[in-house]
């Protein structure tokens, strides 16, 4: 066993040796590194554990990411389940900066979002929101789901805009339950938690399930999608070998179909893309006019002086012998401030969509690698008593004043910025906006509303990607209106 124990002898010595030379070498590297360092004067890192993203709380951090930086820091940090619901972001909110994302950006809101467009899907607004009204109005004092009411008529306002020339009657019926259905599953998973997306390593394995859930509910989605679209381009055929003229009312559906046809080279867009942009609409709408128009519910309920002023503004504007029409919308200016002052208090999403950098920078003195996740607390900024008086406190009639009056949703002011700033400001703020108004004021004008007896409102909220109240505002309604047929027309 001599040539054993020798052989072991050599291998012993040559595995310290090389041991020894490691750790030298690992010695005089970092000494290297850190003299390196000393003269290249790296920022520092952002506080808090590596790898965990930051979070800009300030104004004038906001301004060097959204503004001043903004080339650098638009692209969108989209989870898994986003990425499977958007066909792998094909869609506005999370495609990465480039020609793509910024022709269908251009697109969205150039020929959907005209105002050629937005007046003419009004009347698909309009017939949903009476039926809303006809429904409540059958209910009369008994107690209401106001999330529950809302989401079902703001779905049904989003499906009529989508394809309303498309899918009607029963089978508009039938579809809208089951892409209601479809959706609401699918927001519910985009609103867990995911380990993938806080381990990307360990994403292929998908240990929760949510993706694979994700995707089962987007192909079900994308069925429903399919059926709409090959309908409508038979029916445009149709129409065009018949030489009928175009609708006026073109529901999105009919636009988009019509702008995949011209064929614009650069500037046409993929199916793969139209399904995309559709998804977006839905997802963006919903939830987030459901969520607020809940909230502004809630508010009023627990504020009956201002409630009050909201119904003397909807007499004098509107009338007890007329429902609410487009026309009254701009001239309810205390609405609208009651509608100003809940996004200030409950942005729908306190943490906007994250963020990610094309490179490295430095923002705010601090090093940002780039692929770091960037939050932007606007639920902070908006609640802070250096930029607003009394913050925690509901008044609307700030927005009326001087100092406030001038705030709106275009994200040019770093204090008050509920859909975002930049090139990544919410594509849909024109049509969200008009929308949630439009049913605020439509179901405040018809009733008056008060709680169960016993029950006390609630105004705390879950924290989540979307902020949403922690228990569902439930009220009874009664009727305001003089005339009864008004009800039922």
């Amino acid at each position: 066993m001599a040539w054993w124990r020798s052989y072991a002898s050599d291998e012993t010595f040559s595995s310290s040796t090389l041991t020894i030379l490691i750790g030298i070498f690992a010695v005089l590297w970092l000494l290297w590194a850190v003299k390196k360092q000393r003269k290249v004067a790296v920022p520092p890192l952002p506080p808090g554990p590596r790898g965990l993203p930051i979070v800009g709380y300030l104004p004038f951090i906001v301004k060097e990411v959204v503004r001043d930086q903004d080339p650098i820091f638009s692209n969108r940090d989209a989870t898994r389940v986003a990425l499977a619901m958007t066909f792998e972001g094909a869609d506005i909110a999370f495609a990465p900066n480039g020609p793509n994302w910024r022709m269908l950006r251009k697109m969205f809101v150039r020929e959907m979002l005209s105002p050629a467009n937005l007046d003419s899907t009004f009347s698909f607004q309009r017939e949903e929101v009476r039926n809303t009204i006809r429904n409540l109005y059958d209910k009369i004092g008994a107690p209401i789901d106001l999330g529950e009411l809302v989401f079902v008529t703001v779905m049904n306002v989003i499906m009529k805009m989508l394809w309303g020339n498309t899918l009607r009657g029963e089978e508009g019926a039938k579809f809208g339950v089951e892409f209601r259905h479809m959706f609401s599953n699918l927001m519910l998973l985009l609103g867990k938690p995911n380990v993938s997306d806080l381990f990307p390593s360990l994403a292929s394995f998908d240990l929760q399930g949510i993706v694979r859930e994700a995707k089962e509910i987007s192909q079900s989605i994308e069925r429903v999608l399919d059926y709409a679209i090959d309908k409508q381009i038979k029916s445009l055929a149709k129409a065009k070998e018949e030489g009928k003229p175009k609708i006026a009312q073109k529901d999105f559906l009919q636009v988009l179909l019509e702008i995949m046809e011209q064929d614009n080279g650069a500037n046409s867009i993929s199916m793969t893309q139209l399904k995309a942009v559709l998804v977006d609409i839905v997802v963006a709408g919903s939830d987030t006019t459901t969520t607020m128009s809940e909230w502004v519910m809630a508010r009023l309920m627990k504020h009956s002086e201002i409630m009050r002023k909201v119904h003397e503004e909807l007499t004098e504007i509107v009338g007890m012998d007329n429902l609410v029409e487009e026309s009254h919308l701009p001239k309810l200016h205390y609405l609208d401030a009651v509608i100003k002052e809940t996004f200030r208090l409950h942005p729908p999403l306190p943490f906007l969509v994250p963020r990610t950098p094309s490179k490295s920078s430095i923002i705010g003195g601090y090093h940002v690698p780039q692929g770091s996740r960037i939050f932007i607390n606007v639920w902070a900024i908006q609640r802070d008593p250096k930029y607003w008086d009394n913050p925690l406190e509901f008044k609307p009639d700030r927005f009326l004043n001087d100092g406030y009056a001038r705030l709106d949703y275009s994200g040019n002011n770093f204090k008050y910025f509920p859909f975002g700033s930049g090139r990544r400001i919410c594509a849909g703020i024109t049509l969200g906006e008009k929308t949630l108004k439009y049913i605020m004021a439509s179901i405040l004008h018809s009733f008056k509303w008060k709680l169960p007896q016993g029950l006390e409102i609630d105004v705390s909220d879950t924290f989540g990607v979307v902020t949403k109240k922690k228990n569902p505002t439930i009220a009874i309604p009664t009727p305001r209106l003089s005339k009864s047929e008004l009800f039922i027309e």
